[in-house]
């Protein structure tokens, strides 16, 4: 006798993508089709896999947390002086409740496509989570609601205006080493991508910047001319739910994912202007 088996719903995503898992539940429920799956799916946009693009999330530590609202740590650098060899030794050290919340992103899904199992897959694999991807990148950066986004980040430092003559790549790495001035160690980029692609000809220094582990997330969401240079790793932590939803509502497909973002040290992250956008 053959082996039977059964193709059970697969909340976590281990055999499905998203838009198999809402294709399954919209052609057992129409047009009540609603999906709760274990996954952050906007991690999960199926182009990233042949051509990868790092998003905001891409960047940051993760913890995966199990309620609403977090106790994290904070570091604050008020105390610091320009003249201090090791400014962290005077950090203020205290704890904050960072709550999570729902980022959400829709878009009109044509009846057709409704009809077509295979086409509604791919409409949320390929539409739906691409819009989503940058809903998130938006409040990671400049906030909404709880999370207030690192561009707005209470203690986020600048980079005094440099010298006209000076590179993209110059201010990139002489950003990284300010970074490093309160003892983080610069490991990511968020840039806009007019400002990335220019860098694709300068030999390899996006090549380098990989070698010492530095991270370049390119999003629409961080104005053109503006670079944001950070210890991601130590300075942030995105709280992860690990909980979408994806369902209809009338003639729109809307994800759900829910999360948080906890900002630790926001003197690691620095914003620096580049050459011919000022």
């Amino acid at each position: 006798m053959s082996d039977v088996r059964m193709m059970l719903d697969d909340p976590e995503l281990t055999r499905r993508s998203p838009g198999e898992e809402f294709a399954l539940a919209h052609a057992r429920r129409g047009p009540d089709a609603s999906v709760e799956l274990r996954a952050s799916i906007s991690d999960l946009f199926p182009p990233a896999k042949r051509r990868p693009r790092l998003t905001v999330r891409h960047l940051l530590r993760k913890a995966v947390v199990d309620s609403d609202e977090v106790t994290v740590f904070t570091e604050r650098s008020e105390n610091t002086a320009p003249d201090d060899a090791a400014p962290e030794w005077k950090f203020e050290v205290g704890a904050q409740a960072v709550k999570t919340q729902t980022i959400r992103a829709a878009v009109p899904v044509p009846a057709e496509i409704l009809t077509d199992p295979a086409a509604l897959a791919a409409f949320v694999d390929y539409r739906l989570l691409v819009r989503l991807g940058t809903a998130e990148n938006d409040v990671l950066l400049n906030g909404t609601g709880p999370i207030r986004g690192l561009l707005r980040s209470p203690g986020l430092r600048h980079r005094p205006e440099a010298a006209e003559e000076e590179s993209a790549a110059d201010a990139l790495l002489a950003t990284a080493a300010l970074c490093e001035w309160y003892g983080g160690s610069a490991d990511g980029i968020v840039m806009h991508p007019d400002d990335w692609w220019p860098l694709v000809a300068d030999g390899a220094f996006l090549e380098r910047l990989a070698v010492q582990g530095v991270k370049v997330s390119r999003t629409r969401m961080i104005p053109p001319g503006t670079a944001m240079v950070g210890d991601f790793t130590a300075a942030a932590t995105l709280l992860d739910r690990r909980s979408s939803t994806i369902r209809l509502e009338g003639d729109s497909l809307v994800a759900e994912i829910r999360e948080g973002l906890a900002v630790h040290l926001p003197g690691h992250f620095v914003l620096t202007s580049l050459p011919g956008r000022r």
